[in-house]
């Protein structure tokens, strides 16, 4: 099955700032696309490695003003460009608390998401 075939929704492109909170320390950088079940972080500073994968935090980001706060796991790192993955870290939303689930529908709204 190929990841375009196993994703659930629609990913869109957009330029958010976005902050990243894992283990006590804070990530920043902009987001290269986001969907309904998680989100791209392109090129955070500092630098995530791949020994964060599996690893959850929170993304906080704003949207047309709004705070959205979503809790997530790293699902994906890549530290070099090449021809096949892009630098930035992977992440899908674990939409198990309000406040998680609450920032999913936002996004929704906001972006005409399904």
């Amino acid at each position: 099955m190929t990841q375009s075939n196993r994703r659930k929704h629609t990913r869109v492109a957009i330029e958010l700032d976005y902050h990243f909170f894992l283990e006590g320390k804070e990530y920043t950088g902009k987001t290269g696309n986001i969907s309904l079940s998680g989100a791209f972080l392109s090129r955070p500073e500092p630098e995530l490695i791949p020994s964060c994968i599996s690893q959850s935090g929170v993304l906080k980001l704003k949207l047309n003003d709004e705070l959205l706060s979503f809790k997530c796991e790293i699902v994906y790192v890549a530290m070099h460009d090449n021809e096949m993955l892009p630098v930035g870290t992977g992440v899908v939303f674990c939409d198990t608390d309000d406040e998680t689930s609450t920032s999913i529908l936002a996004l929704a709204a906001a972006q005409g998401l399904e």
